[in-house]
């Protein structure tokens, strides 16, 4: 083959190369979030009114607490624990792949006196 056609050829060769590899970039990613524990979403959360939600009501519509503690100023605080998990994966041309994790611990609290909410929070 002459050294002209070769030269015309290589660069031919190497953009056939480089354009077929690119069809062949493939990119993925995989995300997932997980929740255990006794979830209580914020719109959830939001039903519960200070100074009009009674105990009964809160367990309706959040669940069961995860604790009720009494308190000495005869009060009580119920709390609902749950874990997120978000865990995400990806990978380009098969070749370079990764995963992240993480973890995070939540709670929501009710305080109740005199049979009625007077305080919520979350943390």
């Amino acid at each position: 083959m002459p050294r002209r056609a070769l030269a015309v050829l290589t660069p031919a060769l190497v953009f056939a190369a480089a354009a077929t590899l690119a069809g062949c970039s493939i990119v993925s990613s995989d995300n997932h979030v997980s929740y255990t524990g006794n979830y209580v979403a914020s719109d959830t959360f939001g039903r519960v009114k200070v100074g009009e939600s009674t105990p009964s009501f809160v367990e309706a519509t959040l669940g069961e607490p995860t604790s009720k503690t009494d308190l000495e100023d005869g009060s009580s605080i119920w709390r609902w624990d749950y874990v997120v998990r978000r865990s995400g994966e990806g990978s380009v041309l098969l070749v370079f792949d990764g995963e992240s994790s993480s973890e995070k611990k939540h709670s929501s609290y009710v305080q109740f006196e005199n049979g009625v909410a007077t305080k919520k929070w979350r943390s």
